[in-house]
């Protein structure tokens, strides 16, 4: 029996050719092939196959068989497909000689009889459905050769969403104010853990759990960290900047310098104003407003240079300044630190109006920015 893609061809080749090809019969021909040439005169007809085979003869032969006998090329097998064309005043014959090829999918391994099909085709024709996440081996557009084998694995997901929680971290914060015990730490909060809904997407390869994907997070409670403050060499007490400091000092705008003073701490709630106005925070300090005015921006450092409050603004003042019990009183925002800090011989450094107008703008900022985060 011809193949039905080879008899569909065989119909077409027919009618394109009549009458001088003739038609296509259903007699008992040798290997079944039934297809009569009619020709009043001798022709030329070329004979390949796709397995480099070949071969020409001048004939009057009315059949495919014995044409291809005479040319000595092997008849085609049952499964095997022709195309028959025409060109030049010749016609050619095209054995397309079929070929096993290996199918794995579902479980299952399955031989199909391929010829000149794609991958895909060949499947199409086995009524063997590929989906569109599954992993095809060769993909669906490659040619198939003898000896291929084809792998279709079927790909599901199965999608989920967990709520986890976020483990608190450790911030560790730096100050030189604890230069005296340097392995002293003090814990400024306590964290708590957050929570986080998280989504995630596992991948089935033939049933088989081979990946999972995380597909999406949202925090729903936020973590809190656990803050430390520990010790820092030359780490400034002070959130506020100002110019480059070079062997302790400010390189510039420096209009007065008060040293061997002594600095005294104090602390209070973090809403707390000094007798300035300006709201208190890690760089305001306290000081006798006849000696410096409030609102000039300073520099402090140990006279030693082991610690450094920092760039600060006078924004307070107290008794011990009035009195002179004290130079200046160093603002802390917990009354730990302002134990810790006790009495500090220090040198004031107070930047003249221009230098501190051009470092306005950036504390304040500072300053916003630490507001907020202490709302």
């Amino acid at each position: 029996m011809l193949s039905t893609k080879t008899r569909e061809h065989l119909y077409r080749c027919a009618a394109r050719f009549l009458p001088r090809l003739g038609a296509l019969g259903t007699g008992a021909a040798a290997l079944g092939l039934s297809l009569f040439f009619i020709s009043d005169s001798m022709r030329v007809v070329e004979i390949t196959d796709t397995e480099g085979d070949s071969g020409t003869v001048i004939t009057c032969a009315t059949t495919v068989s014995d044409i291809m006998q005479q040319a000595g090329v092997e008849a085609p097998a049952a499964e095997d497909e022709l195309r028959i064309t025409e060109a030049d005043g010749r016609d050619r014959i095209h054995v397309l000689r079929a070929f096993t090829v290996s199918v794995m999918a579902d479980g299952g391994t399955a031989d199909l009889i391929a010829t000149d099909e794609t991958v895909g085709e060949l499947l199409a024709e086995a009524n063997i459905a590929v989906g569109t996440n599954d992993i095809l081996t060769p993909a669906a557009d490659e040619a198939l050769e003898p000896g291929d084998t084809v792998t279709l694995q079927r790909v599901t997901y199965n999608e989920y969403t967990v709520e986890e929680t976020i483990p608190v971290e450790t911030e560790y914060q730096y100050s030189s104010l604890f230069y005296r015990d340097q392995d002293y730490t003090q814990t400024m909060s306590e964290g708590s853990e957050g929570v986080e809904r998280v989504s995630y997407r596992e991948v089935y390869v033939d049933g088989e759990l081979v990946e999972t994907v995380e597909t999406g997070r949202e925090t729903i409670t936020p973590m809190e960290p656990t803050v430390i403050k520990c010790y820092g060499e030359g780490a400034p007490v002070s959130i506020f900047t100002g110019p480059e400091i070079v062997d302790g000092a400010p390189v510039e705008g420096v209009a007065a310098v008060y040293s061997g003073q002594r600095a005294t701490g104090y602390s209070a709630s973090l809403t707390a104003k000094g007798a300035s106005g300006q709201r208190l925070t890690y760089g305001t300090v306290a000081v006798n407003p006849n000696v410096i005015p409030y609102g000039s921006l300073l520099y402090i450092t140990s006279d030693d240079g082991r610690f450094v409050y920092g760039y600060a603004y006078a924004a307070d003042t107290g008794t011990a300044m009035q009195t002179g019990h004290a130079f200046i009183d160093l603002y802390y925002e917990t009354y730990a630190e302002s134990v810790e800090n006790a009495v500090i011989p220090v040198t004031v450094y107070v930047l003249d109006e221009e230098t501190a107008a051009a470092y306005k703008e950036a504390n304040d900022a500072i300053r916003e920015e630490d507001l907020a985060d202490h709302h």
